[in-house]
C-alpha cells in the first residue's frame, strides 16, 4: 500500500428506498474522520432506510465502532431504519465483546429482494485509494 493510499473505502448505491453502504477494509479513527462526511451526505440525501454491509471490514476499534454508532443515529434522525450484514466472525466477535450487537439489526446477507434490484443499480466507490466507479 502506498503511502497515499488509505486501507478503507466504501461503495454506495440506493436501490429503490434503501441505501446500501458496503464498508471495505480498516475501520478506524481515519476511516470514521474520513468517510464519515461522505456517509452523512448519503444517509442524508431523504427517509431512506439503510444497510451497511461488513463482510468485507477486516479491522474494527473505537473509531470504526463510532462510525457505525453515527450512521444510526443519522438513519434515526430521519426517521431511517438501519441493519448491519454480519461482518468476518472476528468483527462481529468484536460487536458483540462491546455489547453493541444487540444495538443494530442484524442480518447474514443482503435480503433477496434488494439483492436482486442491486445487480440492476450503478454502485460508486468512494474512499482511500481505489478506482470510483
Amino acid at each position: 500500500m502506498g503511502a497515499d493510499e488509505l486501507a478503507f473505502w466504501l461503495r454506495a448505491r440506493t436501490v429503490g428506498g434503501t441505501i446500501i453502504i458496503e464498508l471495505h477494509g480498516e475501520l478506524d479513527m481515519l476511516a470514521h474522520r474520513e468517510l464519515g462526511p461522505r456517509i452523512r451526505t448519503l444517509v442524508c440525501r431523504g427517509d431512506a432506510d439503510v444497510v451497511v454491509d461488513l463482510t468485507a471490514v477486516t479491522f474494527l476499534d473505537a473509531g470504526g465502532i463510532r462510525l457505525l454508532l453515527a450512521i444510526r443515529d443519522q438513519v434515526a434522525r430521519r426517521g431511517g431504519v438501519l441493519r448491519l450484514i454480519r461482518g468476518t466472525p472476528r468483527i462481529s466477535r468484536i460487536l458483540r465483546i462491546v455489547r453493541l450487537d444487540a444495538a443494530f439489526t442484524m442480518l447474514d446477507a443482503l435480503p433477496h429482494a434488494l439483492a436482486e434490484d442491486a445487480d440492476a443499480e450503478d454502485a460508486d466507490a468512494v474512499g482511500g485509494g481505489r478506482p470510483m466507479g
